[in-house]
């Protein structure tokens, strides 16, 4: 098992090492925000550490709620601990969820009673004032998300009109750090449109970079690059992981990069190197050197 650790910036630590990591997809950094840490610090010293006692510690969370359904352009919203919860629900409304990432939203506005978009990757780096591709859009009867990735906070969310969302409620409240910190990185994505567009440059760069690699390009800021199988996906990570730089583990025979409004220039420019270094030579001697000898 990997134990894995943010350092300052696009870097983490790992056994010790520090490596620039293209795993991460806290899209505009707002993890590692000071001001959003602050808020997380702020909710625990004025209500504590638990989970709230519902009803009569919710209101932080009904605040909130209304808040983000506010930014969405719907009449509601309803806050899950996990994305797994929150999916769970759309199950038993017999919802047809898809990706605003990977597929043609047109193309399934008529296929369905009841169309769901999940805009996990596209919420804080796209759509109106940056809550994703489904924020403010007509077709869609109702929208979820991670919010883990745009906007650096653990939780979920189901949002859409009233009628579907009434009586939906989440196994408990968030907790109150949770709910400070998601309050601060709500307020900031309508302001961060440099980091968007610094995410939008890193993107265009990456897919230059990627033109001749079997790599899928991904609305979201992400490439998928698949390999022939798993053990070929691994090498080429511990490859990457000689020159510090990290990849999270391979899924089947495919690895992922992402990128981060947090990643410079230089940051790119070692992505590139290594990567120019893999030439068939290179990656065929790696990938002996990390065969086991009978």
């Amino acid at each position: 098992m990997e134990f894995v650790s943010p350092a300052d910036g696009p870097y983490i630590t790992i056994q010790g090492k520090k490596c620039l990591d293209f795993s991460s997809c806290d899209f505009l950094g707002l993890a590692q925000h000071p001001e959003v840490k602050k808020a997380a610090i702020k909710y625990t010293l004025k209500y504590g550490v638990g989970i709230p006692v519902s009803p009569l510690g919710s209101a932080p969370q009904q605040q909130l709620e209304g808040k983000l359904a506010q930014f969405l352009g719907t009449e509601a919203a309803v806050l899950f601990p996990s994305f797994d919860e929150a999916q769970q629900f759309l199950k038993t409304l017999k919802a047809a969820v898809i990706s605003s990432e990977i597929q043609d939203i047109d193309a399934k506005k008529k296929s369905t009673s009841l169309l769901c978009i999940d805009d996990s990757f596209m919420f804080g780096i796209a759509g109106d004032q940056g809550f994703g591709a489904a924020a403010h859009q007509a077709g869609s009867n109702l929208i979820t998300g991670s919010l883990a990735y745009g906007a650096g906070c653990s939780g979920a969310y189901i949002a859409g009109p009233k009628k579907h969302l009434n009586g939906i409620k989440a196994s408990h409240p968030l907790s109150y750090p949770v709910l400070g910190a998601l309050d601060s990185a709500l307020s900031f994505i309508p302001e961060m449109e440099q980091e968007r567009e610094t995410l939008s440059k890193n993107i265009r760069w990456l897919q230059k970079l990627m033109k001749d690699l079997p790599v899928k390009m991904l609305n979201s800021p992400k490439a998928l690059w698949e390999f022939k199988s798993p053990k070929e996906a691994e090498q080429v990570r511990h490859f990457l992981a000689e020159d510090e730089i990290y990849l999270a583990p391979p899924v089947a025979n495919t690895l992922y990069i992402a990128m981060t409004a947090l990643h410079t220039p230089d940051d790119l420019d070692q992505l590139t190197v290594s990567l120019k270094k893999m030439s068939a030579t290179d990656l065929a001697l790696a990938m002996q050197s990390l065969t086991p000898t009978p």
